[in-house]
């Protein structure tokens, strides 16, 4: 049975390195995903991370998240060797995006990215709302404007209903940064509120928006991948990383930090998506830091 494979690394907060390029680059995933927050909020700490990304040799999908809000045509350039402008531009073309075929490390956003793996494999990543922190509000609407030409949250749904129509497969993996609304308020949901001592429900509306419409034109949704709220809680529990719900996979791959010590070794996190005919599968994985 043909199979893509596809290895999402969750909100990096610096946490990337030569190693994770050597490990990457010799894995069998087809597609490398990650789900933002490059940096540690800096401008520098973003850019330095970037580059180190870039030397990535596998075809790669970077969702930019609320501290990569540096110049994006600065961040483009670092990732695609120097060719921000044109991914930058690209990008502002809306639903007729098309991912350039070369460099292999894109930043998306706003676009379409379809994968046909064979006959009966064919599927499309839409990238959503880039730069999220989540809640009822578009967050740095100014810097939105300017770059995406989004002034709104309304206008983020209807950009990002644009790519849903546009999409040319039955099959569609929504990849975001922040979550979607409607998956709980507690602490320990996917996108629950732990900043909040009442917690609260911060999923983006215009993302669950574009999810609904997908669903109500008969697109088959296998999942939706995304990071930002963290798995550890501030109130120290584990927030629960996926929920599956009328058949749609929702899941926080922002297991912060990524690259930690135990007992035996340092191990590095990601996820391992399998996705085929008959469906999608995740798997958490820890890559001892020796191989």
């Amino acid at each position: 049975m043909s199979e893509f494979r596809i290895g999402i690394i969750g909100d990096l907060h610096t946490h990337f390195d030569e190693i994770d390029v050597y490990q990457f680059d010799h894995s069998h995933y087809d597609l490398l995903c990650f789900t933002g927050d490059l940096g540690g909020g800096s401008a520098d700490s973003t850019v330095r991370i970037a580059r180190v990304m870039s030397r990535l040799k596998k075809p790669v999908l970077v969702m930019p998240g609320n501290n990569d809000t540096i110049d994006t045509i600065e961040l483009a350039a670092e990732l695609t060797h120097r060719a921000g402008l044109a991914a930058l531009t690209g990008m502002r073309k809306q639903d007729d995006y098309q991912p350039p075929q070369t460099p292999n490390v894109q930043v998306c956003g706003y676009s379409n990215h379809r994968f046909k793996h064979s006959d009966d494999l064919d599927f499309t990543v839409i990238a959503a709302r880039p730069h999220s922190m989540g809640g009822p509000d578009l967050s740095f609407p100014e810097f939105m404007v300017d770059t995406y030409g989004i002034g709104s949250m309304a206008e983020s749904q209807d950009r990002l209903i644009s790519l849903v129509d546009a999409a040319q497969t039955q099959k569609l993996i929504f990849l975001s940064h922040n979550g979607p609304l409607g998956l709980g308020a507690l602490h320990r949901d996917p996108w629950g509120a732990d900043f909040l001592a009442e917690g609260g429900d911060w999923g983006d509306p215009d993302l669950t928006g574009a999810i609904e419409h997908a669903v109500a034109i008969g697109k088959q949704v296998l999942a939706v991948i995304a990071g930002h709220m963290h798995i550890r809680t501030k109130q120290g529990v584990e927030r629960n990383w996926r929920s599956v719900i009328d058949g749609v996979h929702y899941v926080n791959a922002a297991r912060v930090p990524r690259i930690f010590s135990d007992a035996n070794d340092v191990q590095r996190h990601h996820l391992a998506v399998t996705v085929s005919r008959v469906g999608i599968e995740f798997s958490e994985m820890l890559i001892p830091q020796g191989g």
